[in-house]
């Protein structure tokens, strides 16, 4: 069978630790672009060495360079000077800039919190593990990658919201967006405490467990320096999607081991702080011309979702009331038919008839973008002159094209030309109606939200 490795970064590794790749066996790569694979590493007296490598189709955009140097920051940091600090991380064997690839000691466990057999012990062992990481000393040398350690987290939360600011605004000033960065802007939390060593995607999925201890965390690529409550916020936003032991449970857990009780307050405003952080970078990759970023039945899904979301954080974060618009009750045309035969042809056939994970995971895809032209196509026309007209009404002279009146309703907003609360409205009807749209592939994802404990 012909490896997956690439060549050159097999010589590399080979090279590096000065054994052959003897064996392996193909793994998820976690991440979107990531690949991965158990390798089994012989050195010449014949000793094998589990380890997991794991490498990323993007090597070539310089932009994802800081984030490896990042990751393997951290983990150096973790496998070295810090490696007795208690918490949990594949140990580093070696780094591959060139293929953004990592080599580790491989740690078996599972990463589907679902399957746990007792979430409240987990949960809370999780917890400790973001609190003992919370602990270090964010000033030490091994974490200068991650961060300026002197610079408080108000000070990087509002350069990251004028960086976000601006790129929103250079493709296409999506109203959504630009409406929560609005009030990120204008809240910022008070610094409480020094900037902390923080995982960056901290939450189910993101850990591997063994019975009800976790064996290690994993996926840091978001690793940097900031206010704890992020890390806490981080758990909030995947649980919408990776449902995890109640939210009250995991502050009770984090107060018992760090001592602090955290501030309730302080985690809503960066549940919606995190969504931006990369909301606004896959609405500027979406917006590219040609590009084909998010252009799936997944990107539309989860898209779909996240904005629903940071409309209705912000109407909660600002007290405002929200009201939903009118959905017109429209009859399918006869072209109907043939989204259902696609549908149903994708579910009874070529879905069960898959010859690996992948293609299946795409038949599904394909799925959900069939659901979402089906709705397009019986309700988008509507849908688009409503949403017009409103933003018209709300800003008179706004151009004709929906794509162009939306970029005028977002540079209005960012100019404080456009009254708070009515343009949130408008921000609102419009989710709701891609919601509609969107329903039938959504399923619970349509309604979740998080819950409420004050």
């Amino acid at each position: 069978m012909a490896s997956a490795i690439p060549s050159d970064l097999r010589q590399q590794v080979e090279q590096g630790t000065g054994c052959v790749i003897a064996a392996e066996v193909a793994r998820g790569g976690g991440g979107a672009s990531r690949q991965g694979a158990e390798v089994t590493l012989r050195a010449a007296d014949g000793g094998e060495h589990r380890c997991y490598l794991a490498w990323d189709a993007r090597a070539g955009d310089p932009s994802r360079l800081p984030f490896f140097a990042r990751e393997t920051a951290i983990l150096r940091a973790l496998s070295g000077p810090f490696a007795a600090s208690g918490i949990k991380a594949a140990p580093l064997i070696g780094s591959y800039p060139s293929h953004l690839a990592l080599l580790s000691v491989f740690v078996p466990g599972n990463d589907r919190f679902a399957m746990a057999e007792d979430k409240a012990a987990l949960a809370a062992d999780f917890v400790g593990q973001l609190a003992a990481l919370h602990r270090l000393n964010a000033a030490d040398p091994a974490f200068a990658e991650l961060g300026d350690a002197s610079e408080p987290p108000s000070q990087s939360i509002t350069a990251n919201l004028a960086q976000w600011r601006e790129t929103n605004l250079a493709s296409g000033a999506d109203p959504i967006l630009q409406i929560a960065l609005d009030w990120l802007v204008h809240h910022v939390p008070e610094d409480r405490g020094p900037a902390v060593v923080l995982h960056g995607d901290a939450g189910p999925g993101n850990f591997l467990f063994d019975g009800n201890r976790v064996a290690a965390l994993i996926d840091w690529e978001l690793t940097h320096l900031g206010d704890p409550a992020e890390d806490l916020a981080q758990i909030w936003v995947r649980s919408l999607i990776q449902p995890f032991v109640p939210m009250r449970d995991v502050l009770e857990a984090y107060a018992e081991a760090s001592g602090s009780v955290p501030d309730l307050a302080r985690i809503k405003y960066h549940r919606l702080y995190f969504q931006l952080s990369f909301s606004v970078a896959g609405a500027a990759a979406a917006a590219a011309p040609g590009s084909l970023a998010g252009a799936s039945g997944t990107g539309l899904l989860y898209g779909t979702m996240h904005r629903r979301v940071i409309v209705r954080a912000v109407a909660e974060l600002a007290g405002i009331t929200l009201t939903d618009p009118p959905v017109p009750q429209i009859e399918p045309d006869w072209t109907d038919r043939y989204f259902a035969a696609a549908l149903e042809d994708l579910k009874a056939d070529i879905v069960p008839a898959a010859a690996n994970q992948r293609a299946a995971a795409k038949a599904k895809d394909l799925a959900r973008m069939v659901k979402f032209w089906r709705r397009r196509a019986s309700h988008g026309a509507a849908f688009d002159a409503a949403e017009l007209g409103e933003i018209q009404a709300l800003l008179p002279g706004a151009p004709n094209s929906l794509a162009a009146a939306r970029t005028e309703l977002g540079e209005a907003i960012a100019a404080g030309r456009a009254e708070f609360a009515a343009a949130l409205q408008l921000c609102h009807n419009r989710a709701v109606r891609e919601t509609f749209v969107m329903a039938d592939a959504l399923g619970a994802l349509a309604s979740t939200w998080y819950e409420d404990i004050g």
